[in-house]
């Protein structure tokens, strides 16, 4: 096969052409297997998507991929599908037609392929993946060692790993395990127990929080080799549905999701630069940042004193702003740590002079409108014992550009809502002088962003009529406008450059990803238990299941593919278990279980994990006698390809039963 670009009045197609020689021909016959339309695919990829097109059509494993990135195999699926759906093979191997009913009963050693089926299809491949990573960071043998036994480690194994397919709660994973692959994998034991066995689990899980997030560090550490030197720290906080009135953390502060009618609980993690949590801990909820810091410092500084964080580079802290107090920074020095951290907005203002003079240098390899310039200053603190402090000013434009359009954005639906007001007040709604003025009391308290710009009054005109007047502060919004997109950054540190302390910041952002990772993916949030030692439990089981996440991500990050888990996730959620329905002409029916094939991007994604052979998954086969066609019930609903039994059959755990004329034989190939 090989693709050739045709052309066409309109312009150009892309089709697939099939070369073959006909019976008593001597010349070869070209025939068009799939038309693509004008698809922009560059040209490298044409030649090694032919072959590995080819391939698939033979029913040969796409282990090998051509050299080809991920988006070419997935475009190489879309296209095998394409074919298949439309049949466009080459001639000699056509199938012999499509039919919207029951086909004929073609027979093909004894099988009637017209009425082959399957059934019963569940998702496999993030739960594939996520085993994996269990398997590799060696948590089942330590489960073993801190006492869990089989069932349990099993029931840990589901609990945790299905987070990756179906962020669920224990609650909710009951009802979603039997239609899973989970049964499959681990065995029908994970089904047994109800939801107060993963209770349990998870209670069991919190009690060792501490060993397992050692044992996580070390195995990390000595799988991909990692040098820890920088600690990134930062807070978020989800809320529960309820008054949580057994959680003494349950309370209530503001939350980042403006939910602030709600109870909350306040969670601080410590991650490294490669993304990997480090440890956490749960705070009452209306704890402040700043606050948290000295706990979670003196537990660093413990888990920093173990062989997996030791190193002989004294490690970095870095930090966002609301933790920047001078006593927050101060412990962190007496517990060994450098630390950098984001100065407040609001101080910020201090070095105006700094940013409008000259002296900046731009970071290197940065587009036009993402541009950021640094300029380094060294400053002495004669209060603190003449400590030596380097600041950092930076001047972002696409920050500039995002904090300009979200001021404009706060001041359109500011004056919308004053042109509102007053609208009101002409048309005699609000003819009180007192109730205007509270209107516009709460009027500015909901536009804080915009309102300090803005001088907003309430009195009367000549008549004692209410009227509103407004006045825009230009001296104010142009002093802003100047500060747009600058920040500053602060350190203990007087060994690195401009450039690197900038992007040792920018390592911050992992801490970002790992709390959207842990709060969108894994289902972190809105949290539904009531109890604190719930709480704790679902917050450690989702923190586990990050460590997985971010161990495929890292082994993916290091065969250079950095597609997100959402995206890894779609990909892999077409690759699903499912039961294989073969009815023979001696009247046995065979039902085999088994994974299916992969396709060429999903066997990339295996590939690059390590995972190189499905053999070992497990493949169940029944055998039972069909009943004839004089037995089977008249239903006008039922479809005329299904084959089933009289009645129901409630099966045992013995490996052979008998019930009427069924004879099944259940037997594990793997």
């Amino acid at each position: 096969m090989y693709f050739h670009r045709k052309k066409t009045p309109s312009g150009e197609t892309l089709q697939l052409l099939a070369s073959y020689r006909p019976k008593g021909g001597r010349s070869p016959t070209h025939e068009v297997v799939a038309s693509l339309g004008d698809a922009a695919v560059p040209d490298a990829w044409l030649k090694p998507a032919s072959r590995l097109i080819q391939e698939r059509l033979a029913g040969q494993p796409a282990l090998a991929g051509w050299g080809l990135p991920p988006a070419a195999l997935e475009w190489v699926d879309r296209v095998v599908l394409q074919i298949e759906r439309q049949g466009g093979w080459p001639r000699g191997d056509r199938p012999t037609g499509r039919s919207g009913g029951e086909m004929d009963d073609e027979v093909v050693d004894g099988v009637l392929i017209g009425r082959v089926e399957h059934s019963h299809s569940t998702v496999l491949g993030p739960l594939l993946c996520a085993l994996h990573a269990w398997e590799k960071l060696g948590l089942d043998g330590l489960l073993g060692e801190l006492g869990f036994n089989p069932a349990q480690r099993q029931a840990a194994a589901a609990l945790v790993t299905s987070r990756l397919a179906e962020p669920l709660s224990e609650h909710a994973l009951m009802q979603w395990l039997p239609h899973s692959s989970l049964p499959d994998l681990l065995g029908e034991e994970v089904l047994r127990g109800g939801t107060d066995r993963y209770y349990r689990v998870g209670d069991g899980l919190l009690a060792h929080r501490d060993r397992i997030e050692r044992h996580l560090r070390e195995r990390t550490e000595g799988h991909f080799g990692l040098q820890r030197t920088i600690f990134l720290y930062d807070l978020t906080n989800f809320h529960f549905e309820g008054v949580c009135a057994g959680n003494p953390k349950a309370r209530r502060g503001v939350n980042k999701q403006k939910r602030n009618d709600c109870p909350q609980v306040v969670v601080g993690m410590v991650f490294d630069e490669f993304g990997f949590e480090v440890l956490h801990r749960t705070f009452p909820g209306n704890t402040n940042d700043g606050r948290t810091l000295p706990e979670m410092a003196a537990c660093l500084r413990e888990a920093a004193s173990s062989q997996c964080l030791s190193s002989t580079v004294q490690p970095t802290v870095v930090l966002d702003g609301g933790l920047a107090a001078r006593k927050n920074l101060e412990e962190l020095r007496q517990q060994g740590f450098h630390y950098l951290v984001n100065d407040r907005r609001t101080g910020r203002g201090r070095w105006r002079e700094q940013f409008a003079a000259d002296g900046f240098t731009p970071i290197p390899g940065r587009a036009e409108d993402q541009q950021v310039e640094v300029r380094r200053l060294q400053l002495t603190d004669e209060s603190d014992g003449g400590l030596s402090e380097q600041v950092l000013l930076c001047r972002s434009a696409g920050r500039r550009n995002k904090e300009l359009a979200i001021r404009s954005h706060a001041e359109v639906r500011l004056r919308d809502d004053l042109q509102k007001l007053c609208s009101r007040v002409g048309k005699g709604r609000l003819k009180d002088q007192g109730a205007v003025q509270r209107a516009v009391g709460r009027l500015l308290e909901r536009h804080p962003r915009a309102a300090r710009f803005y001088q907003v009054t309430a009195d009367a005109d000549s008549s004692g009529t209410p009227v509103v007047r407004w006045q825009r502060h230009d001296e104010r919004c142009q002093a802003e406008d100047e500060m747009a997109g600058c920040y500053v950054l602060r350190t203990d540190r007087s060994d690195l450059g401009p450039e690197q302390l900038w992007g040792l910041y920018m390592t911050l952002c992992r801490a970002e990803d790992g709390f959207q990772a842990l709060k969108s993916d894994l289902g972190l949030r809105p949290n539904y238990h009531q109890l604190e030692e719930r709480v704790d439990a679902h917050v450690f089981v989702t923190v586990l299941a990050y460590q997985l996440l971010r161990f495929l991500l890292h082994t993916l990050e290091q065969a250079g593919d950095r597609r997100s888990w959402f995206t890894l996730r779609t990909v892999l959620s077409t690759h699903c278990y499912a039961t294989v329905t073969l009815p023979t002409r001696d009247g046995k029916l065979y039902r085999l279980r088994k994974p299916g094939v992969p396709e060429a991007c999903q066997w990339d994604v295996y590939r690059k994990l390590g995972i190189s052979s499905l053999r070992r998954l497990p493949r169940t086969k029944t055998v039972s006698t069909a009943l004839p066609e004089s037995d089977r019930a008249p239903s006008p609903q039922r479809s005329p390809n299904l084959i089933e039994p009289r009645r129901k059959c409630s099966y045992s755990k013995t490996p052979t039963l008998r019930r009427n004329n069924l004879h099944i034989t259940v037997r594990n190939l793997g």
